[in-house]
């Protein structure tokens, strides 16, 4: 079942500053030049499943994205010191990897419902954050035994998020088999909180894992010291579902 967290990642994973606009005139940027794009997920497995030795053992993570602007362009502001601190569960550093900073559970990053939480960058000593509240799990109702070949409705709307997606992965091949439409360039999209997943995807004698995430977004006033353009976050909770078609 690792495919699904590589794939909701995959899903996410932004390359320079898309997620929260996209920056066009670096002239403005320079009045505030740190961007920072943020994503942290938390991750509800079915009680039994063993996540030990696989992807999934990591369980939340969290992921930014640091830039800064000067007149020679945007880069990456390496160096820079990220951390995720939440009022339930503490603070975590986040490493720096190659033009990201990232962390998991394994390094005691832990996803709390609920929680007001504060992604911040220290760059040379100078602060910046953004600063959220966490949404609880979407709340969405899946057969846990299925007719193969027919399709199934999730529903997210009405539960406060802005945006959302779902990952269809089979537990028997390790496989992802379908996933939803998903643009990382607009962050705020409650089309995508409704989706229909196709009949043709559910095949007979299977066993799937049905990963259902609602995201909320951050908003400008959520900003500290982070220039609007190209800056923002996302978080949620995947909810894990199994999805049988094996009595069919």
């Amino acid at each position: 079942m690792h495919v699904l967290m590589i794939a909701w990642y995959g899903f996410l994973t932004l390359t320079g500053c898309r997620l929260f606009g996209t920056i066009q005139d670096a002239v403005d940027l320079l009045e505030n030049p740190v961007t920072m794009q943020g994503i942290y997920v938390g991750l509800d497995v079915p009680m039994g499943v063993d996540t030990e030795g696989t992807v999934l053992e990591g369980g939340a993570q969290a992921q930014a994205w640091v830039q800064r602007t000067s007149t020679d362009g945007v880069e990456t502001a390496v160096g820079s010191k990220v951390s995720l601190v939440s009022d339930r569960a503490g603070s975590v550093k986040l490493s720096e990897e190659e033009g990201y900073w990232i962390a998991d559970g394994l390094d005691g990053l832990e996803y709390v419902e609920e929680d007001d939480i504060r992604l911040i960058v220290d760059i040379g000593g100078e602060r910046s954050s953004i600063g959220m509240s966490t949404p609880l799990g979407a709340v969405v109702n899946l057969p846990e035994n299925h007719t193969a070949g027919t399709g199934i409705r999730i529903d997210m709307r009405d539960q406060g998020f802005d945006n959302g997606g779902v990952i269809v992965a089979s537990l028997l091949t390790g496989e992802e088999v379908w996933r939803s439409d998903y643009d990382v360039q607009v962050p705020v999209d409650p089309d995508n909180l409704l989706t229909d997943v196709g009949g043709e995807v559910f095949l007979p004698d299977h066993l799937y894992a049905v990963g259902v995430l609602g995201l909320t977004a951050s908003t400008e006033t959520d900003l500290q010291g982070l220039n609007e353009i190209g800056s923002g976050m996302l978080t949620g909770v995947m909810m894990v579902h199994l999805v049988s078609t094996l009595g069919d």
